[in-house]
């Protein structure tokens, strides 16, 4: 009985150690998200507001761009030293960065170094957050038993979801009790110092954690960005197709819809997002049990591959339902959308880590998950927007995510299931 209840809490020290390096990332990137109108006017001034709004929507997408960069450098550290240092190091590049913002001197104190500083200070977390996801999903499928590989992995997108609400929710409470006065002086630094003693307290986690598999890990003195490419090319091409249509599949509905929808429908942005945020909440609570359920009842791969269909299938239909902005239908619309995302979101990061071999595995999945997030993801309230334009066609989101559901799902058929077999 003794052994069960320390094996039962070594586990929730694990998951706990995993999950926290998400709600930091998802933490500072709502964070961010919720604050530019005020972050614009305190480093970005001008006299147009809105050219102060799209230069610090700017510094945001630079953190995008060195997460590909990030992925190669922790990929290499995780593959050659061990994963241990990945989970470390990642939460580290996270947390002095986050304080450091919480700290920084505006414009008005600084001048142009304030500005370049804030630039400077997301390019770091970006680069931080191309080792985060994935070494922290591969650590805690390898920590665990065979049988719950799928649940494993989906801790790490249940923890995003959390940190997500908390940097959504932290912004509104501090207005609520300090006021827009306060906020403008020193009220919006405090979110941020909140988020380096979370930050502080997933070091203190993970610097406890033991290595894995340290007698395999930097046996072999190829580079292995190098040893991937040529022992398993088309596995990172496929996985490169998928996680591009994958990052899309999510963005879409969950970033875009709600924008879209306050442009054709009565429903303003507020109630858009907020009936998202809800669905979002019950898509949270769902990802850890379809996790589960991938490990037991539901194979994985056929289960993915259900979801990513069906969310294409009834793209459309849903696009069109959500235009005529009734409450209830809008809330129904959002919510079964995000069972099928919770669907993706529980399955694939355990399907990530099973298609490559462990030699070179979190450069494999670091490369193709952030390159994919980057190229799927980061463009898809862009490119929706564009075909809006270009075809005339305000249904042109739905047709794209039908497009990219059925592209990963293609990518799901062709790649070989192992999802019950034992790690390579």
């Amino acid at each position: 009985m003794e052994n069960r209840a320390a094996h039962r809490t070594e586990n929730r020290r694990l998951v706990a150690a995993g999950m926290i390096g998400n709600v930091i990332e998802w933490y500072d990137f709502a964070l961010y998200g919720y604050m530019a109108s005020i972050i614009s006017q305190l480093f970005f001034p001008s006299s147009d507001p809105t050219t102060s709004l799209i230069a610090t929507y700017g510094a945001f997408a630079g953190g995008f761009l060195m997460r590909p960069v990030g992925a190669v450098f922790f990929g290499h550290v995780g593959d050659t030293i061990g994963r241990k240092p990945v989970m470390v190091l990642s939460v580290v590049l996270m947390v002095i960065p986050t304080i450091l913002l919480g700290l920084l001197p505006t414009y008005e104190t600084w001048g142009l170094w304030a500005p370049l500083c804030l630039v400077l200070i997301r390019l770091v977390q970006g680069f931080s957050v191309g080792g985060e996801f994935s070494g922290s999903v591969t650590y805690l499928v390898e920590a665990s038993r065979q049988d719950r590989r799928g649940l494993a992995g989906s801790w790490a997108n249940c923890g995003g979801g959390i940190g997500f609400f908390m940097g959504a929710g932290t912004p509104a409470l501090l207005i609520w009790l300090l006021g827009d006065t306060a906020i403008q002086e020193y009220g919006w630094r405090l979110p941020f110092l909140f988020g380096g003693v979370i930050g502080l307290i997933g070091l203190l986690l993970r610097s406890r954690l033991p290595e894995l598999g340290g007698e395999t890990v930097g046996e072999e003195r190829e580079i292995p960005l190098i040893r991937v490419f040529r022992e398993e090319p088309r596995v990172v091409v496929w996985m490169l197709i998928f996680n591009i249509a994958y990052g899309a599949a999510y963005y879409v509905p969950i970033v875009y819809l709600p924008t879209w929808q306050s442009f054709y429908s009565d429903l303003s942005l507020d109630q858009a997002l907020l009936i998202m945020t809800f669905a979002m909440a019950f898509q949270t609570v769902l990802i850890p049990i379809v996790g589960l359920a991938t490990d037991t009842y539901l194979n994985r791969k056929r289960f993915l591959i259900f979801g990513f269909a069906m969310l294409g299938v009834l793209a459309y239909p849903f696009f069109r339902l959500a235009e005529g902005g009734e409450i209830w239908v809008v809330c129904l619309v959002y919510g079964v959308t995000c069972v099928f995302i919770a669907i993706m979101l529980g399955g694939v990061p355990a399907t990530l880590v099973e298609a490559f071999d462990r030699d070179h595995r979190l450069t494999g999945y670091s490369l193709s998950f952030n390159v994919g997030m980057a190229v799927g993801g980061g463009t898809a309230p862009v490119v929706c927007t564009a075909l809006i334009q270009f075809f005339d066609f305000k249904y042109a989101p739905a047709v794209y995510l039908t497009l990219v559901c059925l592209l990963a799902a293609g990518a799901l058929v062709i790649n070989k299931d192992r999802s019950k077999e034992p790690l390579r």
